[in-house]
């Protein structure tokens, strides 16, 4: 350690007794700890959460956090679903989309959604994140991977954005409401960006292209 430390001063004596030139010392940038974001109202599922702006470098994998655990049916990547849902920018917390906006909730297959939101619904083994359950509320935290990437989404999804969604699972395969589509929920409008593939040219008429 004592040599270490040695090693480390910027400047010395040379052999004649006189001070030689100080030696320039690396400069180690340290990028700031990844926080999640934030969210406003995160327990109570009958108010539209917010979503802050995420701190630091946002993660490279898929990241998921329970605010509420469900205790109902369990999602998988192949069910269909009902939830409500608030999406926003990682960088600015700034919304894209909103189901709880429309005043119904938005109901899709998980095989038609971004490979993000539905594995952060349905779950993935080898992410090690576990199904949803009706009744819970979960911030899911997208990569550009599995997301819009290279190619960027509509509006303000910019080129390799990571993106944060806030979802409520109110239905699964018709759990809830005895295997019939909920009669308040719809499919999401075509231009909702969970239903766009990072691929899809046209994501308003193409809205069930999968990635």
């Amino acid at each position: 350690m004592l040599a270490a430390a040695v090693a480390g001063c910027s400047s010395s004596t040379a052999p004649d007794g006189t001070a030689a030139a100080p030696v320039p010392t690396a400069t180690v940038v340290v990028e700031p700890a990844t926080v999640l974001p934030e969210v406003g109202n995160p327990t109570n599922l009958t108010v539209k959460p917010a979503i802050a702006a995420g701190v630091g470098v946002p993660p490279a994998e898929l990241t998921v956090k329970d605010l509420v655990v469900g205790q109902g049916a369990l999602a998988s990547a192949s069910s269909t679903v009902v939830v409500n849902y608030v999406g926003a920018l990682w960088n600015t917390g700034a919304q894209f989309d909103a189901s709880w906006d429309s005043g119904v909730p938005a109901e899709f297959p998980l095989t038609q959604v971004i490979t993000g939101f539905g594995l952060g619904i349905g779950g993935s083994a080898e992410d090690a994140i576990e199904g949803m359950r009706v009744g819970g509320r979960r911030l899911i935290v997208i990569p550009p991977a599995l997301g819009y990437g290279p190619v960027g989404g509509r509006g303000d999804i910019k080129v390799d954005d990571t993106i944060v969604f806030v979802v409520d699972l109110l239905d699964v395969d018709g759990s809830v409401s005895g295997g019939a589509a909920s009669p308040e929920a719809t499919s999401p409008v075509t231009s909702s960006p969970v239903t766009s593939s990072p691929g899809a040219t046209s994501p308003a008429t193409d809205p069930t292209a999968t990635r």
